[in-house]
């Protein structure tokens, strides 16, 4: 499959569907673009954009990951993740917090990095980088704040532009942050979007992070097979069912692996 072909066979699978589409791919061979530039809500694919701010800050040694962080009661959030299920586990590491934010999507870890570095700061790296329609105005699990009309807000194309710069060499992060971006990336634990049918060959690999919200379903990757490499977005959204959703992106991935390893 080459990617005109991959293009038509994604272009013919979101025709008629049920959700909202937007899918951007980037590929050396070229890109493909599906409603790539419509703001979507970013749901948890927001915390790529904490992710990368925070190694931006850690190479201009204004945030220390070793440092220990206290974390009470009262700023635990419900949600996915798993500090806020932990007994008297209290104290993390900036890098734990990192982790957790990514391989298990934990919110409280997410909202702690937010007190730390600020959204503003991180809405400036995102304009930084090119990603003009990307904005985080709220806390995750903030239902009065999203009561109110504030939410976090992203697109395909911005998203697979962060990913380029986790996955190729660039000016804004030196290749010891990317490997270490992406080493954390491929741990993801949610692995039933993108890589559902991951044949689970050495040869591929996965460094992802899943988003979703009721209605919402969301997989961001980079992925690696066969000397190729590609960025992928896929944000969706208006599904009656979150499966219907899921089992859309994962025949995505399927597309996708048909791709990297014909």
């Amino acid at each position: 499959m080459d990617l005109n072909q991959l293009n038509s066979a994604l272009l013919s699978m979101s025709a008629g569907m049920e959700g909202e589409v937007s899918i951007a791919i980037h590929t050396d061979e070229g890109s493909i673009g599906i409603d790539a530039d419509v703001p979507r809500k970013a749901a948890s694919v927001a915390k790529l954009f904490i992710l990368g701010e925070a190694y931006r800050r850690l190479e201009s040694n204004l945030l220390s990951f070793d440092k220990l962080v206290y974390i009470d009661h009262q700023s635990m959030v419900g949600g996915s993740g798993v500090i806020s299920y932990l007994k008297n586990a209290h104290v993390y590491s900036y890098q734990n917090l990192i982790e957790l934010m990514i391989i298990v999507s934990d919110n409280t870890a997410s909202n702690a990095l937010l007190d730390a570095i600020g959204m503003e700061d991180i809405n400036h790296f995102s304009k930084s980088i090119g990603c003009q329609h990307t904005i985080i105005e709220r806390k995750f699990m903030d239902i009065e704040a999203a009561e109110k009309g504030k939410d976090n807000i992203t697109t395909a194309n911005d998203v697979v532009c962060l990913l380029k710069l986790f996955s190729r060499e660039n000016d804004y992060f030196p290749n010891k942050s990317r490997r270490e971006i992406l080493r954390i990336l491929g741990d993801q634990q949610f692995n039933n979007k993108l890589s559902t049918f991951n044949p689970n060959t050495p040869n591929i690999r996965f460094y992802r992070k899943t988003g979703e919200l009721q209605g919402v379903e969301h997989d961001a990757a980079i992925i690696e097979a066969n000397g190729k490499r590609i960025e992928a977005a896929i944000l969706t959204e208006g599904w009656k069912n979150n499966g219907t959703g899921q089992h859309y992106i994962a025949e995505v991935g399927q597309l996708i692996i048909d791709y990297l390893i014909d």
